[in-house]
């Protein structure tokens, strides 16, 4: 199935899942998906939660960072983000976590003219997924992202980056049956067969789209566009931005 295997070309909009092993780079993923040309130039709202802060998206080539103390009492760029740019917070305080994201969908719920699309990255350890009211909040978002999608394309996107599927609920599992995969090599021996059993994607040809992995490669990312139904493959190493 390797021959069916396509060359990376470019994300496709609507929400992602980023999968992959502890130390896989995911952070560095998203942070170079952030300076590139299309993140960029396209005018989108940026908006990155995560538990600490690390170091290597300082002073960024091409799209600059608005760092967010989580515990100031402005917190406009969560209830009305309007402002282009990358809005970055760490905060490793689980309900301030969950106040922004039940900010975001309120917003998202109220807000009837979006002209920027907004994407919502989450780069969180696994036990915040098994918060009961981290999932409430996230669920809420996706929900109203669902909806809204249908009335003015994927203007709302949530991109969530998770290392273990294992360690995270079936109430979270279900906001991922109509993303897109972003799967960091090397994957694991029989991980992509236990793709197929933990998410119960939506997608009647997984089975053979996920045939096409070679898990001898190291390097870069395998990505399945869910709406386009192939495998494509960047295999170059994820670099510090």
């Amino acid at each position: 199935m390797e021959q069916n295997v396509r060359p990376f070309e470019k994300f496709l909009p609507g929400s992602h899942l980023i999968l992959g092993e502890a130390g896989s780079g995911k952070t560095r993923l998203i942070w170079s998906i952030l300076q590139g040309k299309d993140f960029v130039e396209d005018h989108s709202i940026n908006i990155v939660l995560t538990d600490s802060e690390k170091r290597i998206w300082y002073n960024p080539p091409n799209n600059p960072v608005h760092t967010i103390n989580p515990y100031e009492t402005d917190i406009s760029w969560v209830t009305e983000p309007t402002k282009p740019g990358i809005y970055y917070c760490a905060c490793d305080y689980a309900p301030r976590i969950i106040t922004f994201l039940e900010c975001l969908a309120t917003w998202s719920i109220h807000e009837k003219n979006i002209i920027n699309r907004v994407r919502i990255f989450i780069d969180l350890p696994s036990k915040y997924w098994n918060i009961p009211e981290f999932a409430e909040q996230l669920g809420r978002l996706d929900y109203i992202t669902a909806n809204r999608k249908e009335e003015d394309g994927s203007l709302i996107e949530i991109w969530a980056a998770i290392g273990s599927l294992n360690k995270i609920s079936s109430e979270i599992k279900s906001l991922f049956q109509h993303v897109n995969l972003i799967m960091l090599n090397p994957l694991p021996n029989g991980w992509s067969n236990k793709l197929l059993n933990l998410l119960d994607i939506k997608c009647d040809n997984l089975p053979e789209i996920v045939a096409g992995i070679n898990s001898d490669i190291k390097d870069g990312f395998y990505y399945i566009p869910i709406t386009e139904e192939y495998l494509a493959l960047d295999p170059k190493p994820i670099v510090k931005p």
